[in-house]
């Protein structure tokens, strides 16, 4: 029975380039869906980092873009090496992706061109599909976040691109509170189509990304079950076509590999698991902990993750403040980077406890592996979480969580207290953070049950398959539908 064939459009893949979970997703889920009867194939833009410098990309497809009577230069590359388990494309466009960040400027801030960058892409990814339809068919479109939102709509309402418009659109929301808005005066970026659509891809007086995605696409998912709810109260449009078509939306799981996060045989831990996992927590522990005390019985109670609002990061450092006040023996290892101001408050913070917090403030795949593998809890306040994959990764590693009852987050991390693994609290609130890092120490003084968790939390299995063959009965419903 010959393969379907899908593609994954996206600004993030891991390994060739990550900023959050949406990368995560896109280098996973292909590699699974491939169990199901699909051919998988990605294609993000090509930045100016190290991994697109150390593989062999070789060009494909050569164009030029017309964008408000500009004209831009742009090359389709295809990987050459055979180091992914999909076909894997990029697009190179100079002077717009070829920087070394994927979204932000050095200080922290988004660039300015954001509407040039992400319209060019999409619209060099259909051009590219018209030259490329003759040689590989397509049955399925899928389209990651608002920096693709525009496809499904320009497919279906731009002349130039008719001959696509029979493929069914897939669109994923991976974060709907990003900024997905550009003014009308960039509507001349856009190829022609009816002005009288104009209102179906307008929101607050801006032309959005998000708006046209969930207008016209043939099918929207959000990351967890949970947070397709939290979308519905906190994203308008969501809600309105939800209540037309509530056929056309589902909330899926996402799921982590369970290939690159196998304690088992993770190269990037010093002490990978082995028969102990008391052992395999000890050297974890201390191949990390270097300055800081070493007492048997003391937990370390870790953050992984962007310094900011969406994820409180604000909230931390009071919090380990007061907490270090009432307990004392308890070790703290922050990792991340983001808000200027919250990554000098952690640096602060553990200068003024040297010998309970460690940090590192910049963005350490290598080292993320290790903390897991050396923590006891992981905690995560964020005020909302479209799905979380750090808990999945923490479990994994018998890493308890103690998380916020937000989105993915409410669906994965449910109370021990109520048959659960974790700990769980309801507000964003210093005092709610604080209390339950307080349940986790109480917890953890109570090694019996503490090992317990730990190690049906290690059992579970968030593996993409399940999720996988979700979105394979999605697009096979689709391709009917044509």
């Amino acid at each position: 029975m010959p393969k379907n064939n899908v593609l994954h459009i996206s600004t993030e893949c891991y390994p060739m380039a990550k900023a959050g979970g949406m990368a995560d997703v896109v280098g996973s889920l292909p590699k699974y869906l491939s169990s199901f009867n699909w051919d998988p194939t990605v294609i993000t833009p090509r930045y100016m980092l190290p991994w697109f410098e150390e593989h062999d990309l070789e060009v494909v497809f050569r164009a030029t873009l017309e964008l408000d009577k500009q004209s831009l230069e742009y090359n389709v590359l295809r990987l050459e090496d055979d180091v992914l388990p999909f076909e894997y494309f990029c697009v190179d466009i100079p002077g717009l992706f070829d920087r070394q960040s994927i979204y932000l400027n050095e200080d922290g801030h988004g660039f300015e061109d954001e509407a040039e960058r992400n319209i060019s892409f999409q619209l060099a990814v259909l051009q590219w599909l018209l030259d490329s339809k003759s040689k590989k068919k397509f049955n399925v479109i899928h389209c990651h976040d608002h920096q693709t939102g525009f496809i499904p709509f320009l497919i279906k309402n731009a002349p130039e691109y008719e001959d696509l418009s029979g493929i069914p659109s897939f669109y994923t929301i991976h974060n709907g509170a990003y900024n997905s808005k550009y003014p009308w005066g960039k509507k001349g970026l856009f190829p022609e189509f009816d002005s009288d659509l104009n209102q179906f891809i307008e929101w607050d007086g801006e032309m959005d990304g998000t708006v046209a995605a969930v207008r016209y696409s043939d099918h929207v998912n959000t990351v967890s079950p949970s947070y397709l709810e939290d979308l519905r109260t906190d994203l308008p449009i969501l809600q309105l076509i939800s209540e037309e078509h509530p056929e056309k939306f589902s909330g899926n799981l996402n799921g982590i590999d369970s290939d690159v996060w196998n304690p088992k045989t993770d190269h990037l831990l010093q002490y990978p698991l082995k028969t102990s996992v008391e052992k395999f927590k000890k050297e974890n522990k201390q191949a990390i902990l270097s300055g800081l005390y070493h007492l048997a019985g003391i937990p370390l109670i870790s953050f992984i993750g962007r310094f900011a609002h969406q994820k409180g990061g604000d909230l931390l450092v009071p919090s380990i403040e007061r907490t270090l006040a009432r307990f004392g023996f308890v070790n703290f290892y922050i990792l991340g980077s983001g808000d200027r101001f919250i990554e000098h408050q952690v640096q602060a913070l553990r200068d003024k406890y040297p010998e309970r917090i460690a940090c590192y403030v910049g963005y350490n795949e290598g080292l993320a592996h290790q903390v897991y593998g050396a923590s006891d809890f992981i905690v995560m306040p964020s005020r909302f979480e479209p799905c979380g994959l750090n808990q999945m990764f923490a479990m994994r590693y018998g890493s308890l969580v103690v998380a916020r009852k937000t989105g993915g987050l409410k669906d994965t991390v449910i109370d021990y207290k109520s048959e659960g693994l974790g700990i769980s609290f309801d507000y964003d609130s210093i005092e709610d953070l604080t209390h339950a890092l307080a349940r986790a120490l109480h917890l953890y003084r109570n090694q019996e049950l503490f090992k317990e968790l730990r190690k049906k939390a290690m059992k579970i299995d968030f593996s993409w398959t399940h999720t996988a063959q979700e979105y394979s009965h999605i697009y096979n419903r689709l391709i009917e539908k044509v």
